[in-house]
């Protein structure tokens, strides 16, 4: 009997994704959101190289720092924040199928980061936000565009203007308007979750030996779009523009192709291993607090009655790991990397209790400096008793607990800053947090 990935280790690149030049329109970290300007480059080609070197190297930070590990004994779990690609007008918007900016995306990615160079690495390289627009000139004379975000911005101002009673009044008309433009919408957005790996990549119900996948997001919150565009600038996709595509899930959310909207897929290590499969998922950001995967877990058609969520990955800008969401199962393991947010002002490893989650954590700040606009965090959690019951309000369903972990486990890795940086993230280089650096963590203990 072989061992081959019993150890996992979990590594966070927390790297701002947020807009440049923010104006924060209510909180940005609760129900609020955000003025500013997409920083990207106007070169589709060009920006996408210049995120892969970013994120090349922050791999390389992380893959310097490692032990010596047996080949085949530790996967490697990396991941980047929601939000890593996108261009100067917010989603990469193209015209036709053939010319989807997240296929040539996936192309780059698995040229810089080969299997064969990363046999024991699986990647979440965050999220790539796309739209498909066949005129996309006319979008913006649109009366029903230039309406909502005359509103929008009109609205944002007087907010920022008003104080007292008539300040949570004019926040309250902008909430709502966005709510009501989500379900109109004039752009349809696809957010895409970016996996790429140099173990083989399966789907619960089949084998597909494939080294990329993507998932996909259905929730769409009032901050994932600038309200409005601080530099002037006209043909940009706002929050009010916009909504995600919907996805059926009565029928559970197992991937069965590489590219379907689904979030949980599988690596197979054998059936003479130990483990012989574990089962992963990616759930993005508000998707999470949306209980998407624990909605479903007495839902799942899995292939064995006895199988189960292991590794619940929630890529995010503007998320933390949430009780309630929690579907991974015993000892399994929820695994978060923010873009936007510190869960505190603690600037070094850390373990404690957030939002009622026994975890280890870190938290990102630009210069250090924890009144930053620009911030992120990672957030490990281990569960000791699953959750039982899709529905969390139902009276017989239980929330997970979490066994504690100790904040030794977890080493902060300074990230140099390079020269395609500034021209596509306004916050920094960012952060590695390598969760189990000398000592990774048992799969199954």
């Amino acid at each position: 009997m072989s061992t081959k990935y019993s150890k996992v280790r979990f590594i966070g690149y927390t790297i701002p994704t947020t807009p440049a030049s923010m104006v924060p329109i209510g909180n940005p970290n609760g129900p609020g959101a955000v003025a500013g300007t997409y920083l990207a480059i106007d070169d589709f080609e060009q920006d996408v190289a210049a995120r892969i070197a970013v994120l090349k190297n922050a791999v390389d930070v992380a893959k310097a720092a490692l032990p010596n590990d047996t080949p085949g004994s530790v996967l490697n779990l990396f991941v980047a924040p929601e939000f890593y690609f996108h261009g100067t007008q917010g989603p990469y918007i193209y015209a036709d199928d053939a010319a989807d900016p997240v296929a040539r995306i996936m192309e780059k990615l698995l040229a810089a980061f080969p299997p064969a160079d990363y046999p024991d690495w699986s990647f979440v390289f965050g999220t790539a936000i796309s739209a498909r627009i066949a005129r996309p000139g006319r979008v913006w004379e649109l009366n029903s565009v230039t309406t909502r975000n005359a509103v929008v911005e009109a609205l944002s101002k007087q907010w920022l203007a008003a104080f007292g009673p008539l300040n949570d009044v004019i926040f309250d008309m902008l909430v709502n308007f966005i709510k009501n433009c989500h379900s109109y919408p004039v752009v349809e957005v696809r957010n895409r979750a970016l996996i790429v790996s140099g173990v083989p990549l399966d789907t619960p119900a089949k084998t597909l030996d494939a080294s990329d996948m993507t998932t996909e997001k259905y929730y769409d919150s009032n901050e994932d779009f600038l309200l409005y565009e601080v530099t002037g600038k006209k043909d940009v996709v706002t929050e009010q523009m916009t909504a995600y595509p919907q996805i059926d899930l009565t029928n559970g959310d197992l991937k069965h192709e590489r590219y379907d909207k689904f979030a949980i897929f599988r690596q197979n290590y054998g059936t003479g291993n130990t483990p012989s499969y574990v089962d992963f998922a990616v759930e993005i950001c508000l998707d999470h607090s949306d209980a998407r995967l624990r909605r479903n877990i007495d839902n799942e058609p899995f292939p064995k009655s006895t199988d189960r969520l292991h590794v619940q990955i929630i890529p995010s800008c503007g998320m933390q790991i949430m009780p309630a969401s929690v579907a991974a199962d015993r000892n399994g393991f929820v695994f978060n990397c923010d873009g936007q947010y510190g869960l505190d002002t603690t600037t070094g490893p850390q373990a404690g209790t957030q939002g009622g989650v026994t975890c280890v954590y870190a938290n990102y700040f630009l210069d250090g400096s924890v009144t930053s606009a620009y911030a992120g965090h990672t957030q490990l959690a281990r569960v000791q008793t699953p959750a039982s019951g899709g529905d969390p309000n139902r009276k017989t369903s239980t929330n997970a607990t979490f066994a504690t972990l100790d904040a030794s486990s977890l080493t902060i890795l300074q990230v140099p800053s390079i020269d395609p940086l500034a021209s596509c993230f306004a916050g920094g280089a960012g952060a590695v947090h390598v969760y189990g650096l000398t000592t990774p963590f048992k799969v199954f203990p």
